[in-house]
């Protein structure tokens, strides 16, 4: 939010000698995440959404449709050959450890023939059972657990991402532990020493390479998110309110990814995941809740869910059972849905009773519309968007790994225009509300009045969320088959999702329509951040210290245009050869900050100091108002309202301080947020 990150690519070679930013194992960077956010869309109207076929309708899909696979079970034992006593773990029989085999039916073949069977990576066996539209669930998982750092291991640690912002925030965690074991020949004791933090501690050292199976169960209950919050009004003016909040955070964390609205349930972030590994340490805190929240490390994932009959469920996998069943004493029927995911960063599920489903297949991949029934318009323009998307990119970049995407509409708040996991993407909620007149007391009239969100024309809504959706097609290869460190480097990949987006315009509309849509949707961002009073600065910076409107600024706005001024300078033979050889090189793996230019580097052979000094130039310095141009607040609004927009020199006389950017505390902007507040 997909989805902010990494440290200043000062000396290289500095950068790459810190243990912190490697990779611990043959897979290494997160999922959901790459969050699509509103950089500053609201009552200023200087709104510009960050990214973040027509296919046949049908009803969600029957199990028989893909390759059924019998799974591990749960119940399983961890090795069993060592006695307790000796303390190795490393040696372990044949089929005592879980196969990953079954759970390949969700990767296409080229993938499957590169997925890692060692077994290292963590499998997370899920069994969730909720009711659509509910505002609770229940979760036992078990976690299947390799120590691959050649270390021993006091304790394992898990996170509870999904927390974190309430735990911030003085909430109650929508995430509850309960209780904890260790299977078999493994004594530990498991706790939770704060909201996002579950750790297994063993009671003697897990040995290196060892294994080791852990059982969490939680309950979590789900957020019932307000309709006025999620309109283009409503969400606009979120992100809005969280700019000009003061805080150096980034942003809430909290997007509406595990909640309930406009009649959608949405399970992201749900389940227990390894925490990150830094320096030989775990990471149990967030130095910020900006940006994506959430693992970088690959996994198998099998879920199995159980839920109201007529539920269409949207997920990033394999359906490998689907079944209903009568509960014993009388009770109502349930759905039993096993999903297997291979080579995942994470999934999340998104259902509705009112869910429609339209389809289109596009080089042996489905593609799968999810919308509220009353939304098909919107839903079909995103199954098209989606689906030439993906066409795209796999001309561009390379294959893509699973046999489905689901590109599902869901309830976001706080400025989010979706939210990327592997294999399914989310889209707001606000893209697909038919327009409708605002009343005189809404947040939508008042903005209205400013030309602002709530008057946007359709053309505007309608380009947005083509931009983000094919901004979340895009993450499924930058962060998604190609990890990264989003805490510490968060413009590896939205930048190049971004840029990815601008990219989908260019190729299917042409040059033209491609500046405009980056116009809009990225140089906006930036010019929206220095209007807002942020200093130019460097995009290569991690999370933590950013406002949401730097973040969105520098690394949805600026760092974006890195990949045209390199690829002008390579020219296009050179410059996509290099996009198709970084994707072989880390696919299921994990790249580094400077990983890309160091290719492009090599590609330019005698040139190589130029594209090193253009990645300074991009990455590290401030040279945004003279590469992008300075803000302009009327040019800004032009571009939201297809045109001039008349009230822009008023809007720009009352925001403007007298250095040239707006005075956060100035009192008529203050006097305005407090008025339009819900």
């Amino acid at each position: 939010m997909g989805a902010s990150r990494s440290r200043r690519l000062r000396r290289g070679a500095r950068r790459e000698a810190h243990p912190d930013r490697r990779p611990r194992a043959p897979g290494g960077a997160e999922a959901p995440r790459g969050l699509a956010l509103a950089s500053a869309a609201s009552a200023l109207a200087v709104a510009a959404l960050v990214a973040g076929c027509a296919g046949r309708h049908e009803p969600a899909p029957a199990a028989a449709s893909l390759p059924r696979a019998r799974l591990p079970s749960t119940a399983a034992p961890l090795a069993s050959s060592p006695s307790p006593d000796d303390g190795d773990d490393t040696l372990v029989e044949p089929g005592t450890w879980y196969d990953p085999a079954p759970m390949l039916a969700s990767l296409r073949p080229d993938a499957a023939a590169l997925a890692d069977r060692s077994g290292d990576l963590p499998l997370y066996d899920l069994d969730l059972s909720y009711a659509a539209g509910g505002s609770a669930f229940a979760l036992t998982e078990t976690l299947w657990f390799t120590e691959r750092e050649g270390l021993p291991l006091d304790e394992v640690v898990l996170r509870l991402y999904a927390n974190a912002p309430a735990a911030a925030a003085h909430h109650l965690p929508p995430l509850r532990f309960v209780s904890g074991s260790c299977q078999h020949d493994r004594p530990c004791t498991v706790s939770s020493p704060s909201p996002s933090v579950v750790s297994a501690r063993f009671r003697r050292p897990l040995r290196p390479h060892g294994r080791v199976v852990v059982q969490v169960k939680l309950v979590g209950v789900l957020e019932a998110i307000d309709p006025s919050r999620t309109t283009m009004a409503g969400q606009s003016l979120g992100a809005l309110q969280g700019m000009l909040g003061g805080a150096a955070d980034g942003g809430s964390g909290d997007y509406g990814a595990l909640a309930v609205g406009d009649g959608i349930t949405s399970l992201g972030g749900f389940y227990a995941v390894v925490a990150r590994r830094r320096g030989g340490d775990w990471e149990r805190a967030d130095a910020s809740l900006g940006g994506d929240l959430g693992p970088d490390e690959m996994s198998y994932v099998r879920t199995r869910a159980a839920l109201d009959p007529g539920v269409a469920l949207a997920s990033g996998g394999a359906v490998v059972r689907d079944e209903e069943t009568r509960e014993e004493g009388g009770g109502g029927a349930r759905r039993h849905v096993t999903l297997a995911s291979a080579m995942v960063r994470e999934v999340a599920l998104v259902s509705s009773p009112d869910f429609s489903v339209a389809s289109a297949e596009q080089g042996g991949v489905r593609v799968r519309s999810f919308f509220a029934s009353s939304e098909r318009a919107a839903g079909e323009r995103v199954l098209d968007a989606a689906t030439h998307a993906l066409a795209v990119f796999e001309k561009r970049f390379g294959s893509y790994p699973y046999r489905t995407l689901d590109v599902a509409e869901a309830a976001l708040v706080g400025g989010a225009g979706g939210v990327e996991y592997s294999g399914l993407a989310t889209v707001a909620s606000m893209f697909y509300h038919p327009a409708s007149p605002a009343s005189p007391a809404s947040p939508d009239a008042a903005l209205s009045l400013l030309g602002g969100a709530g008057a946007l024309p359709p053309a505007t809504v309608d380009a947005m969320r083509e931009f983000v959706v094919a901004h979340e097609v895009a993450h499924q290869w930058w962060h998604g088959l190609v990890g990264s460190d989003s805490r510490q480097a968060p413009f590896v990949d939205e930048s190049l999702a971004q840029y990815s987006a601008m990219l989908y315009f260019e190729d299917r509309y042409g040059a033209a329509r491609a500046r405009a849509a980056g116009d809009l949707n990225v140089k906006a961002s930036y010019q929206t951040m220095r209007l807002l009073g942020e200093p130019d600065g460097p995009v290569d910076r991690p999370v933590a210290g950013e406002s949401a409107a730097s973040y969105a600024g520098l690394v949805y706005g600026k760092g974006p245009y890195y990949y045209a001024a390199l690829r002008k300078r390579l020219g296009d033979a050179r410059f996509f050869d290099v996009v198709r050889r970084y994707v072989a090189a880390h696919r299921f793996g994990f790249a580094g900050p400077e990983d890309f230019t160091r290719l492009a580097a090599t590609s330019a052979g005698p040139d190589a100091p130029a594209v090193w000094a253009l990645a300074r130039r991009w990455l590290r310095e401030a040279h945004g108002d003279e590469d992008l141009g300075k803000p302009d607040l009327g040019g800004l609004l032009g571009n939201m309202m297809g045109g001039a927009h008349p009230d822009a020199s008023a809007l720009e006389r009352m925001l403007r301080s007298g250095d040239g950017g707006v005075a956060p505390g100035a009192g008529g902007l203050d006097e305005l947020l407090r008025g339009l507040s819900p």
